[in-house]
């Protein structure tokens, strides 16, 4: 497991960070599919642990296993897509409310049991896929160490 607390809590910010900058870019309705069915799924992990990487908060010399990169890819993909659902959809119902014509995707007709159980199924495919993504830059990382520096 992951031993130091001090990178698991500059994981979670790191990551809430981005997923709330997704969640405001995802305004413009051109820029929402890629950011939602691209970036937060599959480079999540990979952005903010390269991020993480480049300002020396990621000490890779603590970090021995790889299976710790895969914990840490989950970790940022449920923090990053979360924080971006809790940015994106009160703004989309806010925007909505004064111009008629905007984009609702369909929040508007989610009760709240479903809007639960369908932000617990798409968490759970951020975790798995942003995990696959961490495992990818782990190795990255240990195979060629002065990546990003």
């Amino acid at each position: 497991m992951i031993t130091d607390i001090k990178t698991l809590k500059n994981t979670c910010v790191y990551s809430s960070i981005f997923g709330a900058i997704l969640g405001f870019a995802a305004l413009i309705p051109n820029i929402m599919p890629i950011i939602s069915l691209f970036v937060l799924p599959f480079l999540a992990a990979i952005i903010v642990l390269l991020l993480m990487k480049m300002h020396h908060v990621l000490d890779v010399d603590k970090i021995v296993e790889m299976k710790n990169y895969a914990i840490l890819g989950g970790i940022i993909g449920a923090i990053s897509g979360f924080s971006f659902f809790t940015i994106f959809c009160p703004m989309v119902l806010l925007i909505h409310f004064f111009v008629k014509t905007y984009y609702t995707y369909g929040i508007n007709f989610l009760n709240f049991f479903l809007a639960i159980v369908f932000l617990i199924v798409i968490m759970l495919i951020f975790i798995t896929t942003n995990a696959a993504g961490g495992l990818l830059i782990g190795v990255l990382i240990k195979q060629f160490p002065k990546i990003s520096d």
